[in-house]
């Protein structure tokens, strides 16, 4: 049972049935309270109107209605609305009591798999607001709360909660594309701590925790073209829905394939062998879930098995497979550089699953997430791999000069870094002369 307290903590008088425990939190429309229900045995939170005028009573009766009306894991629940004890008391409404933290609280905690699984919770809700004939209109980490009670996978989905919805009101496909917005840029900044103007700016970059497929699924739903965004929260629900669905099944099909490719450990272990930056301990670290590098150069090495046997479709999805477990071991690790040497190499020898456009995208992905060499310990190193990077460039975009001249100098200025670091080292000096010697086709020099 709660700690009783008397009942004047409360600013305003209502039923001794509740208990007061502590202020919760403020805001423009109302005070909320901690409070024990005496009657029900339960803890409750308790929401007044910030003053007794008409406005603030229509927005709380407008909230109550709200929640009575669309019931959802993602929406607070209301259990009762109360009149005031005296004229000069205000309107009160007894809540579900979420004990947990605010969103902005816990972010760094959660996964990228959790946090768009949380997010997905969340448009569910809103979604059922829209069918209701509702818009929220203010979706922020600090109107969400997170809650620590239940920790299964199955719970973990639906930890997220609306709490405020004093500002809902009647939908309109103004206040539904603003919801919308609301929530991707939510996901955005979740997985990216970018806001939507700076996502504007680098369209193609993607950052450490943002997915290829996910950063379209955020564009789309960002979009200030009319023809390109969502137009319903159901067509927003249902990509999001898709990814979710598409990595646990990318999940099973891991350690499906791990238990039935017994003809491929041979060929891995070869190519362990013949490569001196692959790693020592594979096997070992194959068997760690919590391995994404391992796990993304078993399937790098199975995409290009399946290019070479010329199954395409199956090729490139398990390619799209290892560059997310690639994306996720150097979020987690950005200082390991022979994760970022592993996965360029398969970029570069991936001309059979993707096409040229495609790769140039993810070279400029992986230009940005490796960020300035002078970091890493082995700056040599470093350097060499970003000038193989803007090399590589230069190549695939052979018929764009100033492109080539542009990325064939950002190439010289890295492998000059790298024999300046290490100058007796032949396979830079080689990469200098190829760098010097590459023209375009238009025949730049």
């Amino acid at each position: 049972m709660a700690e009783a307290h008397p009942d004047t903590n409360f600013p305003y008088p209502i039923p001794a049935r509740y208990q007061c425990v502590k202020l919760l939190g403020h805001g423009g429309s109302g005070l909320v309270y901690k409070a024990y229900d005496q009657r029900l045995r339960r803890h409750v939170a308790i929401k007044f109107a910030r003053s007794p005028s008409i406005v603030s009573r229509h927005r709380l009766v407008n909230e109550a209605r709200l929640l009575s009306a669309v019931d959802h894991p993602a929406l607070c629940r209301v259990f009762d609305i109360g009149e005031p004890e005296t004229p000069s008391s205000s309107l009160f409404m007894v809540l579900e009591y979420i004990d947990g933290k605010p969103l902005n609280k816990v972010r760094s905690a959660i996964s990228v798999y959790e946090t768009v699984a949380m997010v997905k919770s969340l448009v569910d809700g809103v979604c059922r607001m829209h069918e209701a004939g509702y818009a929220h209109s203010d979706i922020t980490p600090q109107n969400i709360m997170v809650r620590s009670l239940g920790t299964s996978k199955k719970e973990q989905s639906k930890r997220a909660v609306l709490v405020d919805l004093s500002i809902s009101a009647p939908s309109s496909p103004a206040s539904i594309q603003r919801d919308i917005y609301q929530l991707s840029a939510l996901l955005l900044s979740l997985l990216t701590d970018m806001k939507p103007e700076q996502f504007y700016h680098h369209p193609i970059i993607s950052r450490p925790g943002l997915p290829i497929e996910l950063s379209r699924i955020i564009k789309r739903a960002l979009s200030l073209d009319p023809n390109s965004r969502f137009h319903e929260c159901q067509e927003f629900q249902k990509e999001l829905e898709h990814w979710l669905n598409r990595y646990r099944l990318k999940k099973r099909l891991f350690w499906f394939t791990a238990a039935n490719a017994a003809v491929l450990v041979v060929p891995f272990i070869l190519f362990l062998t013949l490569h001196d930056t692959a790693p020592r301990h594979f096997l070992e670290d194959y068997s760690s879930k919590q391995d994404q590098y391992a796990h993304a150069v078993v399937f790098a090495h199975y995409s290009q098995y399946l290019a070479n046997q010329g199954d395409r479709q199956r090729a490139t999805e398990q390619a799209e497979l290892s560059l997310d477990h690639f994306d996720h071991a150097i979020a987690n690790n950005p200082d390991a550089l022979r994760y970022h040497e592993e996965r360029t190499r398969f970029i570069l020898t991936s001309g059979q699953i993707f096409s040229h456009t495609q790769i140039t995208t993810m070279l400029l992905n992986a230009i940005n997430e490796l960020g300035d060499p002078a970091q890493f310990e082995e700056k040599p190193a470093a350097h060499y791999l970003l000038a193989k990077m803007y090399l590589a460039l230069a190549k695939l975009n052979n018929e764009h000069p100033h492109l080539v001249e542009r990325w064939k100098d950002s190439a010289l200025r890295s492998v000059k870094a790298a024999i300046q670091n290490k100058p007796n080292a032949d396979r830079y000096q080689k990469l200098q002369n190829e760098i010097s010697q590459y023209q375009s086709s238009a025949g730049t020099d």
